[in-house]
């Protein structure tokens, strides 16, 4: 069953093409690492693929089961509670008993989900993401760069984060050894505004 379908799409800014005739098909499970030149387009892309673009041409859409959940995101709908547990419970729209719980699983303990999410190191606000995103159902999870402004453990945590997570996910990364640890089994190679599948 395909999550996201794309059929001739293309994308420009101030008559510039960036995304150039593209189509493409992601089915249910698959995890994309989407390379490329700086430039080239590879935060534009997946805006396009979930709707969060106007296209210039060509029409992309959803399955009617997809729940999508953006990391970078998501991290910054966190700093609007009190809590770190607060901003789980407002976000994934759950009680504070199912949010401890999914906080837990993630290494959010106790004294981790009182603290204010301002006060959270990159990785322990990215694992707070990536529960309320469970409470949520997401099943598409879409990641930019996210090893960006992150220290080794985090980076480790996110790994086993996202290599566990039983959805589609599309990732824009440079950092090869991320998309190897996490189990990428389709790679696409954005430049020119051109998409071809490397893999």
């Amino acid at each position: 069953m395909s999550h996201l379908v794309c059929h001739h799409v293309g994308f420009d800014i101030a008559s510039t093409p960036i995304l150039r005739d593209i189509s493409l098909s992601v089915t249910e499970g698959r995890r994309i690492g989407l390379v490329g030149p700086n430039g080239a387009g590879k935060t534009t892309l997946p805006r396009a693929l979930i709707g969060g673009l106007q296209l210039s041409w060509g029409r992309c859409w959803m399955g009617p089961a997809v729940v999508v959940g953006q990391l970078a995101q998501a991290r910054d709908q966190l700093d609007g509670h009190e809590t770190v547990l607060e901003g789980v419970v407002a976000l994934a729209g759950v009680g504070a008993g199912d949010a401890r719980s999914s906080l837990a699983k993630l290494g959010l303990l106790r004294r981790d989900v009182m603290r204010s999410a301002l006060d959270l190191s990159p990785g322990e606000r990215t694992r707070a993401v990536l529960a309320t995103f469970q409470l949520r159902g997401v099943n598409l999870l879409v990641l930019d760069e996210p090893t960006n402004h992150l220290d080794l453990p985090a980076i480790e945590q996110l790994e086993g984060s996202v290599a566990s997570f039983p959805g589609t996910v599309l990732l824009v990364s440079h950092d090869r050894r991320f998309l190897e640890a996490v189990e990428v089994n389709r790679r696409w190679h954005l430049s020119d505004g051109c998409l071809r599948e490397v893999g």
